[in-house]
């Protein structure tokens, strides 16, 4: 909160008398919220001088009250990382069609590009042709100018 004061707080000290602080940070724990408060006290780094200066430490919830119409919104807060488990691993189950899909090519190209896909591949648009046997749909990618599709995989499960 550069530039900005602090909003205050309420806090008990711990011989049971309240104070007013300023509320510099929040922070979750494992056992609840600290709060990083500072309060002003006198000090006397000369002592026939002395100042006052803003003490801050990290103070439990117990300790530490809201007030009134106070809005904390701006102060820094730090919350505990969620345990949120890892996504389900999905199993992708073997392909048991592929498709073989005839690119368009221009006019004046003699050169066939094919693209071989899983049956259920998202991405077919053109003329295609579809294939029940595993080694057809290997025979179509060792034909020249044929790709395997890296959206559904058979550039890898095909090589």
């Amino acid at each position: 909160m550069a530039g900005r004061t602090p909003p205050p707080v309420a806090v008990t000290m711990p011989d049971g008398q309240v104070v007013q602080g300023r509320l510099h940070e929040r922070r979750q724990t494992e056992d609840g919220w600290l709060y990083k408060v500072g309060i002003v006290l006198w000090q006397a780094p000369d002592p026939d001088r002395p100042v006052p200066g803003e003490y801050v430490a990290w103070m439990p919830s117990t300790s530490v009250q809201p007030l009134p119409g106070t809005d904390y919104s701006t102060v820094p807060t730090t919350r505990l990382q969620q345990n949120i488990p890892a996504p389900p691993v999905r199993r992708v189950e073997p392909a048991t069609a592929w498709t073989v899909e005839y690119e368009r090519t221009a006019a004046s190209s003699a050169v066939a590009r094919t693209t071989v896909h899983r049956s259920d591949c998202w991405s077919i648009r053109g003329r295609r042709e579809e294939i029940t046997d595993e080694g057809q749909a290997r025979e179509a990618m060792a034909a020249p100018h044929a790709r395997g599709c890296i959206l559904c995989g058979t550039d890898r499960s095909l090589v």
